[in-house]
């Protein structure tokens, strides 16, 4: 099931959020990139399947223009920061405490993968995570990629 089937087809909505590292970081930013945008919690089993997963497609493709980004809407802070350490991943780690983004991205369960092409337009959506759907995600950033 697409997450967010209202956000396919429009602009990503912009967003500023302090990372891992203290630095802000603004989604507008990446425009002319292709950008996944996975929002996770730390208690959702999905999440720590996940972010491996996607922390290898980062590898693979952040030299080819594509721009990962994870962001935490746990309001738990502290503790969301301890699991994003522990992941050990490799692309930039957001926080959004107080869940605005998540309701400008119609968040309602986790976690969730969106894709935006270059021109800032949500172009796939995938709610929870199973084997397997990094293949799907891989197939819609390569097209996106080529574009």
């Amino acid at each position: 099931m697409a997450a967010a089937p209202t956000l396919v087809g429009k602009d990503a909505p912009d967003f500023v959020l302090k990372g891992m590292d203290g630095r802000n970081l603004r989604m507008s930013e990446f425009r002319g990139q292709v950008v996944l945008v996975n929002f996770w919690v730390r208690w959702a089993g999905d999440s720590r399947q996940e972010m491996p997963a996607l922390d290898r497609i980062n590898t693979t493709y952040s030299r080819a223009g594509l721009v990962v980004l994870g962001v935490s809407v746990d309001e738990d802070l502290s503790r969301a920061r301890e699991f994003a350490g522990a992941m050990k991943v490799a692309y930039p780690i957001l926080f959004d405490t107080g869940a605005a983004i998540g309701r400008d991205y119609l968040l309602q369960k986790m976690p969730v993968t969106i894709l935006v092409d270059r021109a800032g337009v949500v172009r796939y959506a995938n709610v929870g995570f199973k084997r397997g759907d990094e293949r799907v995600y891989l197939d819609h950033i390569r097209e996106l990629l080529r574009e």
